[in-house]
C-alpha cells in the first residue's frame, strides 16, 4: 500500500477524524459492530479487510435474525413450528472439519461434506447434545441462542481482526511504526468512557460493551490475536449463559454463568492490566515524541530541517521523525522572482530565532550585507559580534546541535550597531544598551529627515568583518532601538529612524547592485501596519515606504524579511508579495476577517489544498512542537515543515542583560569588547552631499 495519504482520496483530516469517531463509537458501545463495519466498508484499499467484513454482516445478521425469534409474542406459538424455525435457520454443520451450509445443501449432498468427506449433521442436533452433556435444558430458543452468540463471538474476533488491519493501514499511510492517539481530547474521551464516567451505550450487557471496548483498547495495546481471540470468546460465554437462564429461563444455565464469568474476569484483569500498561507508555512515547536529525554535510550550516510530510500531513506528528537538513533554502532572489520572506507568529513563538537563522545563512552562505533599520526591542541582533557559547543549560543544547550534530564551529558574525540620537539625547540604560567596540553613534538634527552615508558604514562594516577573516562588508548593520515613544505627541523616534534609514539605502542601493544584500525587520507591523493606529503620521510614512521598498526590492536585488505577530495588520504589499511564508501559532477568531489563520490560509494557494484543514486544526490545538514552523513556498504553492537551526551567534536571553552577556563572553574567552562609557564611541558624522550643502548655503 502507498504511504502516501493523498492517495486513499479522503482529505486527511477527515479521513483520521472519522477514525477517531470508531474509536470514540467502540468505547462507548454506540451502535455496537455496526459502528465498525460501517467504517470498513469505506476503507476499500486495506488487503484482507473485505472477507472479514463479510463475515462480521454475516453473523451479525444471523445473530439479529436469531434474537427476533426469542421475544415473547414468537413463545407463544406452537412448539413444532418454533423447531422447524429454529432447525432451518441454524442449518448444518460437519464435525469434523466445521464446515457450514443450509439443510437443503445437505439433503442435496447426501449429508457428505465437500470439503473433507465427513458427514453433515443439523447443527440443531449438534448443539442439542452439546446442552445436554451440559445438563441444560435444551429447548428450540436455548439452542437457537447457544450457536447465535457463538455467532457473535466470532463476529467480534473479526472485527478484531479487521480493526487491527485498519490501524496498522493507518500506521503505515502517518509513517508510524503503530497508531497512536496523539490527541490529548480524544484520549480523555476513550478514558472517561471506559471508566464509566460517561454512560454510554445501555442497551447491551455489561461483558458484551467490555468486548466492545476491549476491540479499540486491545488493538491500540497491540494485544495478540490469540489473547484476543480467548477474551472475547469467553467475554461472549458471559453474555450468553446469561441470556440463557435470565431470558429465557433455561434450567441448568446459571451455573456455567457463574463459572465463565469467574474464568473471564481473571482474564479480563489480567490482559486490562496489560493494556493499561503498553497505553500508557504509548501516550508517554507520544508526549515524548523523538526527533532524529539526519547526519549533515559537516562545516556547511542548514538554516532549518525538514519534516517528512507523511508524518504531519494528518494532523497529527508521528512518534519518531527524521529531519533532513536543507542547504538550499530558497531565500535569495533570481531573475524571475524576488525574495520576500514573512514570518508569523505569536509572541514567543520563536520568530527572531528564525530570523537569526535566516541571517546567519546568508552570510555563510552567500556573504551577504544584512541591513536591519529597526532591531527588536531586546537589540539581539547587536549580541551577534559573539559566538554561540554554553554558559547554561538550554545553550549547552544549542552548541552541541552545532558541533555534534551540523558539525558547525559556533562563531559571532560581523555587527555594527548604530545608534542614532537627536540633540542633547544621551542612552541612559547601560544594562540594556551597553556600549560596546562594535556601536557606532550618528547626532542628528531631525529624526525624519537625515542623511546617511552608506559607502562609509559599509567601510566600517568592511574594517569589522577583517576581523572575521572576511575581506568585504559582510555582516550586519543594525540600527538601535531605543523604544522612544512620546504619546502625548503622538511619536515614535525610532520609527522616524528606521522609515529613513530604508529610504537611504534604497537610494544608495540603486547604484551599487554588486553587494549581496538583505533588509530584515522584525516586527514589521511597528513600519507597516495596514491601519495607522498608533503614531499616526510616523507609521502612514513608514508603511509607504516599505510598500514602496518592497516592490523594488526584485529590481534592487535585496532579500527582505520581515516578522510579525499579526499578518491582517500588516500593508498587503508585504502580504501578497511573499515568496516564503513561515507561521505558526496564529490567533484564532470568530471573525474570519480578524482571524489571523483563518486570513491567511485563505491568501495561499496550496498546490495540496487539502492541507487547509490540517493546518487550521493544528495551528487551532497548537499541535507544532517548540521550534517548529509551518513553510510556504509562493512559486510552487507547496507547504512543509521546518525546524531552524540555531545560529552560529549568541543569542538574546530573557533572563539576563546585554552587558552581562558580554561580561560572561569577556570572562570565557579573555577579549575585550565592553566600553566604559557611551563617549568613548565612535560617532558617524551626518552624510551631506554636494547638493545638500548647496541647498543649506541658498
Amino acid at each position: 500500500m502507498s504511504g502516501d495519504i493523498k492517495s486513499v482520496g479522503f482529505s486527511p483530516m477527515v479521513l483520521f477524524d472519522s477514525l477517531s469517531k470508531r474509536l470514540a463509537d467502540g468505547v462507548a458501545g454506540r451502535g455496537g459492530l455496526e459502528a465498525f463495519c460501517q467504517f470498513f466498508d469505506q476503507i476499500d484499499w486495506v488487503q484482507g479487510l473485505a472477507p472479514l467484513r463479510q463475515s462480521i454482516k454475516e453473523k451479525t445478521v444471523h445473530f439479529e435474525a436469531a434474537l427476533s425469534k426469542c421475544v415473547k409474542e414468537m413463545l407463544k406459538r406452537p412448539l413444532g413450528i418454533r423447531e422447524n424455525e429454529v432447525f432451518d435457520l441454524l442449518g448444518a454443520t460437519c464435525p469434523k472439519c466445521g464446515f457450514k451450509t443450509t439443510l437443503w445443501r445437505m439433503l442435496d449432498t447426501d449429508s457428505k461434506c465437500p470439503k473433507c468427506d465427513g458427514t453433515l449433521t443439523p447443527t440443531y442436533v449438534l448443539i442439542a447434545e452439546e446442552l445436554v452433556a451440559k445438563k441444560i435444558e435444551a429447548s428450540p430458543e436455548v439452542v437457537l441462542m447457544y450457536g447465535a452468540y457463538d455467532w457473535l463471538a466470532q463476529a467480534y474476533i473479526d472485527a478484531y481482526k479487521a480493526f487491527r488491519m485498519v490501524l496498522d493501514a493507518f500506521a503505515q499511510l502517518l509513517g508510524w511504526e503503530r497508531f497512536r492517539v496523539g490527541d490529548q481530547r480524544l484520549r480523555n474521551y476513550l478514558d472517561e468512557f471506559f471508566l464509566g464516567r460517561f454512560a454510554g451505550e445501555q442497551k447491551i450487557a455489561r461483558e458484551e460493551k467490555e468486548c466492545l471496548q476491549f476491540l479499540v483498547r486491545g488493538n491500540l495495546a497491540v494485544i495478540p490475536v490469540e489473547e484476543a481471540e480467548k477474551l472475547l470468546r469467553l467475554g461472549l460465554s458471559v453474555v450468553k449463559f446469561g441470556y440463557l437462564f435470565q431470558v429465557l429461563g433455561a434450567s441448568g444455565a446459571k451455573p456455567h454463568y457463574y463459572e465463565t464469568l469467574t474464568s473471564y474476569n481473571i482474564l479480563y484483569d489480567q490482559l486490562n492490566a496489560q493494556i493499561r500498561r503498553s497505553i500508557s507508555q504509548l501516550y508517554g512515547e507520544v508526549a515524548a515524541r523523538k526527533f532524529v536529525l539526519k547526519k549533515s554535510l559537516g562545516g556547511y550550516y542548514p538554516p532549518c530541517f525538514l519534516v517528512p510530510k507523511n508524518t504531519w500531513q494528518a494532523g497529527q506528528l508521528s512518534g519518531e521523525i527524521l529531519l533532513e537538513p536543507i542547504y538550499r533554502l530558497p531565500i535569495f532572489p533570481k531573475a524571475d522572482f524576488g525574495a520576500l520572506q514573512a514570518v508569523y507568529g505569536r509572541l514567543g513563538a520563536g520568530k527572531t530565532f528564525l530570523l537569526s537563522s535566516i541571517i546567519c545563512y546568508s552570510i555563510l552562505a552567500k556573504r551577504e550585507t544584512v541591513l536591519v533599520p529597526l532591531n527588536d526591542k531586546t537589540n539581539s541582533f547587536s549580541l551577534s559580534v559573539m559566538p554561540l557559547f554554553a554558559y547554561d543549560k538550554h545553550t549547552e543544547k544549542l552548541v552541541h546541535m552545532l558541533e555534534q550534530v551540523l558539525e558547525v564551529e559556533p562563531q559571532g558574525v560581523p555587527c555594527l550597531t548604530i545608534t542614532v540620537l537627536r540633540k542633547n539625547e544621551k542612552v541612559y540604560d547601560e544594562e540594556a544598551h551597553p556600549p560596546t567596540v562594535f556601536d557606532r553613534v550618528m547626532k542628528v538634527d531631525n529624526s525624519q529627515s537625515f542623511r546617511i552615508d552608506f559607502d562609509e558604514l559599509m567601510d566600517e562594516l568592511k574594517e569589522t568583518a577583517e576581523i572575521y577573516g572576511y575581506s568585504q562588508p559582510v555582516g550586519i548593520i543594525t540600527f538601535r532601538n531605543l523604544d522612544r515613544y512620546y504619546r502625548d505627541k503622538n511619536i515614535n523616534v525610532d520609527v522616524q529612524v528606521a522609515t529613513n534609514v530604508l529610504s537611504e539605502f534604497d537610494r544608495w542601493r540603486r547604484g551599487h547592485l554588486e553587494r549581496p544584500s538583505r533588509v530584515v525587520i522584525d516586527e514589521v507591523s511597528y513600519l507597516a501596519a495596514s491601519q495607522v493606529v498608533l503614531y499616526a503620521g510616523d507609521a502612514l510614512r513608514a508603511g509607504a515606504t516599505i510598500s514602496d521598498f518592497i516592490k523594488e526590492s526584485r529590481r534592487n536585488r535585496v532579500s527582505v524579511d520581515c516578522a510579525t505577530q499579526m499578518p491582517v495588520e500588516i500593508v498587503p504589499e508585504l502580504r501578497n508579495a511573499s515568496t516564503n511564508i513561515f507561521f505558526r501559532d496564529l490567533a484564532i477568531s470568530r471573525d474570519k476577517m480578524r482571524s489571523q489563520i483563518d486570513y491567511l490560509l485563505g491568501s495561499l494557494q496550496l498546490s495540496d489544498d487539502y492541507l487547509n484543514e490540517v493546518l487550521a486544526e493544528m495551528n487551532k490545538r497548537g499541535a507544532l512542537p517548540k521550534g517548529f514552523w509551518f513553510w510556504f513556498h509562493q512559486p510552487k504553492h507547496a507547504i512543509q515543515l521546518i525546524r531552524p537551526c540555531p545560529p552560529t551567534f549568541m543569542l538574546y536571553d530573557l533572563n539576563r542583560s546585554p552587558k552581562s552577556l558580554y561580561k560572561l563572553y569577556e570572562k570565557r574567552f579573555g577579549q575585550k569588547i565592553l566600553l566604559e562609557s557611551w563617549k568613548e564611541v565612535k560617532e558617524l558624522k551626518q552624510f551631506k552631499s554636494k547638493t545638500d550643502v548647496e541647498t543649506q548655503n541658498f
